[in-house]
């Protein structure tokens, strides 16, 4: 680790997140959640692809994505996950909703077309599977952490079954996404965001990482018709498990 490194590129982060409030007021000025055309899904990937440069991430794709719309479900390590997906495919991340009010990040993630929602609340879920057939019947895709917390980053939980509902009723396919961030003792030993660790901290530390290799799988779409939503978490989840488990 060197503290040099990560003061310099969380200046450039700095720079670059400047840069990202420009295009957001600019380029996507007036989007809803449910109509980012393909021209700002580029602009927003590009602008993510570029932070996680500036932070240090090689990111390593693997496989081929389903085609929009889909539900993206992958395996949950760090706050970087986001990040790295959202880089790699034109998607909208689940998010709750008190971070729509947090300075500057509000205002990216909301820009970039994140659906908040309120997690916790009596109609928490309903509203979130609205919300995401709202996208999907749209065309779009969107994306969650079925494991519903961060791991390790050495075995994948079980994938909660209840927002699979709105890939049921839109019928379109599940895209199991598997997240590996190797390293010679399994999981990159700085990217685990775990134990209620310190956001701020943990983040300089992978900034003053000499680099961080961030591997994508795409595995096998998921046909949704006529499955029942436990059946197709599961699937989901073992086809990640087999990659990130093996």
């Amino acid at each position: 680790m060197s503290i040099l490194r990560g003061l310099y590129r969380l200046l450039h982060l700095l720079t670059h997140i400047v840069k990202g409030l420009f295009l957001s007021y600019t380029r996507l000025h007036g989007t809803q959640s449910h109509d980012l055309s393909d021209a700002q899904h580029e602009i927003i990937q590009n602008w993510l692809h570029r932070s996680a440069e500036i932070i240090g991430i090689d990111i390593q794709v693997r496989g081929t994505p389903a085609q929009p719309p889909a539900f993206v479900v992958s395996n949950h390590i760090s706050w970087i996950d986001i990040l790295i997906i959202s880089s790699v495919l034109p998607i909208s991340f689940l998010s709750k909703a008190e971070i729509r009010d947090w300075p500057v990040i509000g205002t990216l993630a909301a820009k970039a077309g994140t659906l908040f929602i309120h997690r916790g609340s009596k109609n928490g879920a309903a509203e979130a599977i609205e919300l995401m057939k709202t996208k999907l019947t749209a065309g779009q895709s969107v994306a969650s952490f079925p494991e519903a917390k961060t791991t390790h980053g050495f075995e994948v939980h079980t994938f909660h079954p209840r927002l699979f509902a709105a890939a049921v009723d839109t019928d379109v396919l599940v895209q199991p996404v598997a997240l590996c961030y190797p390293h010679e003792d399994g999981t990159h030993p700085h990217v685990p965001f775990v134990d209620e660790a310190n956001i701020i901290k943990h983040s300089f530390r992978i900034m003053c990482a000499k680099s961080t290799l961030a591997k994508v799988t795409f595995c096998k779409p998921i046909a949704s018709k006529g499955k029942l939503r436990k059946d197709l978490a599961e699937t989901a989840r073992n086809a990640v498990a087999k990659i990130v488990e093996d």
